[in-house]
C-alpha cells in the first residue's frame, strides 16, 4: 500500500491509534505520551537489539518465519540480538532473545524505541518507527509501493537480486541482511565479526 506524505498522519491514526505530525521535512513525529514502558530483559543491551515485526501487511503479505529464523542466526553471529514484536497470530521465532507478540500499541511502540532499528513489512509500524526516528529496514514485493522513505528507509524487494528460493519467496534474506548493515553502520553501530 503507497501512503502519501501527507496521509501518514491520518493512515497511522486509523490503523493503529497514534497521533501523529510531520516535521518541515515530511518525516512523522510521535505527538504527546504514546510511548508504553514495557519490561526490558535485563540480558539484553539497547545498543546492540534490533526489532523484528512480523506483522503482515494489510494484504496478507509476509515474509516467512523461516527468513526471519535465518536472518536472526546472521545477526546472532555479529552480536546482535533480536526481540519479535508483531500481533498476536505471529508466528514465534525460536531464534529470537525475547518476544513480544501479545503488547498493546504503546508498549510496542515503547520496544521500538528502545532498540537500534526496526525490521518487518510495509505497515504502519514503520511510520511509527520513522517518529521514532529508528532506521527501517522494510521487506516488500516492490519499491514502488514504499512512499515516503528517508534517508534511514532501507528498502528490500525482490527485484534486486535472483530468488533465494521458490519455496520461500523471491526476497532474500542475503539482501535483507546487507540492508541491516548498511543501517547499523550508519548508526555507528558496526556488527562485530
Amino acid at each position: 500500500m503507497t501512503v502519501v506524505t501527507g496521509d501518514i498522519v491520518s493512515h497511522v491514526r486509523a490503523a493503529l491509534g497514534f497521533e501523529l505530525g510531520l516535521t518541515e521535512s515530511g518525516r512523522p513525529k510521535i505527538l504527546g505520551p504514546a510511548l508504553g514502558k514495557p519490561k526490558w530483559p535485563h540480558k539484553l543491551a539497547h545498543h546492540r537489539t534490533v526489532a523484528v515485526d512480523t506483522t503482515p501487511t494489510a494484504d496478507g503479505e509476509f515474509w516467512p518465519t523461516p527468513r526471519f529464523e535465518i536472518l536472526i542466526a546472521n545477526l546472532d553471529a555479529v552480536g546482535i540480538s533480536v526481540i519479535q514484536i508483531g500481533d498476536a497470530t505471529s508466528e514465534r521465532l525460536a531464534r529470537a532473545n525475547h518476544h513480544y507478540r501479545k503488547l498493546a500499541n504503546p508498549e510496542r511502540a515503547g520496544v521500538i524505541a528502545n532498540c537500534l532499528l526496526w525490521i518487518g513489512m510495509n505497515t504502519p509500524w514503520r511510520f511509527v518507527a520513522a517518529a521514532l526516528d529508528k532506521p527501517q529496514i522494510v521487506i516488500a514485493s516492490a519499491q514502488s509501493h514504499i512512499e515516503p522513505r528517508w534517508k534511514d528507509t532501507y528498502v528490500v524487494d525482490a527485484s534486486s537480486h535472483a530468488p533465494e528460493s521458490k519455496t520461500l519467496g523471491p526476497i532474500s534474506v542475503t539482501a535483507v541482511a546487507a540492508a541491516v548493515t548498511s543501517a547499523l553502520k550508519q548508526l555507528g553501530a558496526t556488527p562485530s565479526t
